[in-house]
C-alpha cells in the first residue's frame, strides 16, 4: 500500500510541474461550454495562420472559425491533466493549439477516455481527435486520417524484472492495456494468439481506463506487465515510476483522425507541414522530449 501511495503522490507531483512548466493558458483554448472541455497549455510564440492551409478548410469549418479537438486522458508526456484540474498539458494539445493557429481557428481540447473518441467524432461533438491513435484498417471505416507522430508499444515490468520476462515470454500473464487502444484491439491479441498457437497460455488482456492506471496497477502487484504508448512508458520511468522497460515493438505513425468525408485532409497536411517550417513542430517535441518521433510524411490514410 506505501507503494501505492507513493506513486499517486508522485503522479500528482508530476501534473503539477507540467503546469508549473507550461505555464498559463491560451485563452483562445478554454471552452465554457462544456463541464468535459479543458483549457490546453502551449508555448507563448503565436503561430502565424498558413493562408493555403486556411483556404483548404471545408467552407462550414472556415466560416464557424472553431476546431473541437479530443483526447484522452492521462497519457503523459502526450496528454494529461495538470495539478489544477482543468488544464491539458502535453505534446497533443500543443500541437492541436498550433494546428489550429495555422489554419486560422480558435481551438477547444475535450478530454475523456479514448474508447469515447469515435463515438464522439462520430455524433458530431467533436471536429478530429489528436490522441495517438493509430489508423488501423477498421478505424478507417469511419475515420480519415493524417499521420503526426511516430510511436511503439512499450512493455514494462516490475523493477528488476522479478519474474525474467522478456517480450516473447507474456503468455498466460496479465498484461494491462489501455482500453480500446491499438495494443488493446491489435497488438495484444496478436502477442495472445501467438502463445496459443505455439500451445501456451493465453495472455490475460486486463483493460484500463488510462495509460497510468496499469502502471499503478503493476505498481501494486495486481498485474504481471503493462504495455502501452512508448513514450508514455518511458515518461513514467524518467519520474521514477516503479518499473521498468522490457523492450519496445512495433514502432509506427499515429494519426490525426476526423470524420470519414469530412474533407480535412489537406488543410491538416498543409497545416502541418506550415510547423515543421515553421520549427514550432519540432520545438513541442523537443520540449517533452520525444523529439524522436517526428515524422516528415504527414501521408492521408495510411493504414496500420
Amino acid at each position: 500500500m506505501n507503494q501505492l501511495r507513493n506513486a499517486l503522490l508522485s503522479l500528482a507531483a508530476v501534473s503539477l510541474a507540467g503546469a508549473l512548466l507550461t505555464g498559463c493558458s491560451n485563452p483562445s483554448t478554454v471552452s465554457a461550454a462544456t463541464p468535459e472541455a479543458a483549457k490546453t497549455s502551449g508555448s507563448n510564440a503565436a503561430v502565424e495562420t498558413d493562408a493555403a492551409a486556411a483556404a483548404a478548410l471545408p467552407q462550414a469549418i472556415r466560416e464557424k472559425g472553431t476546431l473541437t479537438v479530443t483526447m484522452s486522458q492521462s497519457s503523459p508526456p502526450l496528454h494529461f491533466m495538470a495539478g489544477d484540474g482543468t488544464t491539458t498539458i502535453g505534446v497533443d494539445p500543443e500541437v492541436a493549439a498550433a494546428l489550429g493557429q495555422s489554419l486560422g481557428l480558435k481551438t477547444t481540447v475535450v478530454s475523456g477516455p479514448f474508447d469515447g473518441i469515435i463515438p464522439g467524432i462520430g455524433a458530431g461533438k467533436f471536429d478530429m481527435a489528436i490522441s495517438q491513435m493509430s489508423p488501423s484498417a477498421e478505424r478507417m471505416k469511419v475515420l480519415d486520417f493524417v499521420d503526426y507522430y511516430q510511436s511503439g508499444s512499450g512493455i514494462g515490468v516490475a523493477p528488476g524484472n522479478p519474474q525474467h520476462l522478456t517480450v516473447d515470454t507474456l503468455c498466460g500473464k496479465r498484461v494491462g492495456v489501455l482500453k480500446g487502444s491499438f495494443q488493446d484491439l491489435k497488438r495484444l491479441p496478436a502477442l495472445s494468439e501467438a502463445c496459443t498457437s505455439s500451445g501456451k497460455e493465453a495472455i490475460q488482456a486486463m483493460t484500463y481506463p488510462d495509460m497510468q492506471a496499469p502502471n499503478l496497477a503493476l505498481t501494486a502487484g495486481r498485474i504481471d506487465a503493462v504495455y502501452v504508448d512508448g513514450p508514455t512508458l518511458g515518461y513514467a520511468i524518467k519520474q521514477g515510476g516503479q518499473l521498468e522497460l522490457l523492450g519496445e515493438k512495433d514502432l509506427s505513425p499515429v494519426s490525426i483522425g476526423f470524420k470519414k468525408g469530412a474533407g480535412l485532409e489537406k488543410a491538416v497536411q498543409l497545416g502541418m507541414q506550415s510547423l515543421v517550417k515553421s520549427g514550432k513542430y519540432k520545438e513541442i517535441l523537443d520540449k517533452w522530449g520525444v523529439g524522436t518521433g517526428a515524422i516528415a510524411d504527414f501521408a492521408f490514410n495510411k493504414a496500420q
